[in-house]
């Protein structure tokens, strides 16, 4: 049986070039996939206190990058300025709207009603993931800031009104 030298060789070099191509494309690809779940976010981090409550509210760092997929821990200080024990509770919100439903709050502080002793001085931890499907929803995937802002309130005052 004879075979063509010429058609072999010809056939391997196409091969070869197709494998490039193939190769170069995908890579390519999950370069450009890889590129999206590591840019990182910018997170600005907002922190108010209602009048009623005599407290000192601020993150350690007012802006953090998280990279979608990874999980984060930010830390806030907190000090009760005034002369008696309270207790207060925080509320949150994030900015774009359409952002929150990509961020999961694991653990926070915001959960349940927070005590400080008078002049106590704290640190409250809030550890958070970002979905990485929020690079893929057509109405996030451009979003490279967003600010969560966290409010607290004095507990009693909040309880009364909620009844």
């Amino acid at each position: 049986m004879f075979i063509d030298k010429n058609k072999s060789f010809k056939f391997y070099i196409f091969f070869f070039i197709f494998l490039i191509i193939f190769f170069y494309f995908f890579i390519s690809q999950f370069q450009k996939k890889k590129d999206i779940v590591i840019n990182p976010i910018s997170i600005n981090l907002l922190t108010s206190v209602h009048p009623n409550l005599s407290w000192d509210f601020k993150p350690v760092n007012s802006e953090v990058f998280i990279k979608p997929g990874e999980v984060a821990t930010i830390e806030y200080i907190v000090e009760n300025l005034g002369d008696t024990n309270t207790t207060g509770i925080a509320t949150f919100a994030y900015f774009p709207r359409q952002f929150e439903n990509y961020i999961s709050k694991i653990n926070c502080f915001c959960y349940d009603a927070q005590t400080l002793k008078a002049k106590q001085k704290d640190k409250f931890a809030l550890v958070l993931l970002i979905d990485p499907e929020v690079t893929k929803d057509s109405k996030t995937k451009d979003i490279k800031e967003v600010t969560i802002q966290f409010t607290f309130f004095d507990y009693k005052s909040y309880k009364e009104n909620k009844s």
